[in-house]
């Protein structure tokens, strides 16, 4: 039963994560916070100290993500890592791990996608390139976010939600 719960506030939580991240261009604390606060409770509920170590193992792979991020630049925003923290808090770092590789995946695509779409594939992997050349080779920190105002932008949560649901189906497929 509350596996079942915490299937269902997981697909709602990435759902509503990926909405919101398209219409406002932000996720939401008051969407991320309970996820987590509710991903430690129904989990240590279900498997006691083992539960609450799930989710907190889960937390904390979401949490390095947001290190990762800080010393190489701004890769993801701080709602995509309160987010990833929710859902390792509901569904424990194993399907976090997996959530992390489709979503990487789905972002990539869906970034050359819009990139084509708006006619600077080649403008965008100059300065990919460029940015890690300045990372490397001249320890500048480097933006992979930055671009020009008002250019495209991707909602990371249409990935890391993708991810996450591919990731949930996997698992009970296997």
């Amino acid at each position: 039963m509350i596996t079942t719960v915490l299937t269902a506030l997981t697909i709602l939580l990435v759902v509503v994560a990926a909405y919101t991240d398209i219409q406002w261009g932000r996720i939401l604390n008051a969407l991320t916070m309970p996820g987590i606060l509710l991903g430690l409770i129904l989990n240590s509920v279900r498997a006691g100290s083992e539960g609450l170590l799930l989710s907190l193992g889960g937390i904390a792979l979401g949490l390095c993500l947001f290190l990762v991020s800080a010393v190489f630049g701004r890769i993801v925003g701080g709602g995509d890592v309160k987010l990833l923290m929710a859902v390792g808090a509901l569904q424990g770092p194993s399907i976090l791990v997996w959530a992390l590789f489709y979503a990487a995946i789905i972002g990539g695509i869906l970034a050359i996608l819009i990139a084509v779409r708006h006619g600077i594939l080649m403008d965008k992997i100059k300065a990919l390139f460029a940015s890690c050349y300045l990372r490397l080779a001249c320890k500048v920190p480097m933006d992979i976010q930055e671009g020009p105002a008002g250019g495209p932008r991707l909602p990371y949560a249409i990935a890391i939600s993708s991810g996450t649901l591919v990731a949930m189906l996997m698992s009970h497929v296997s």
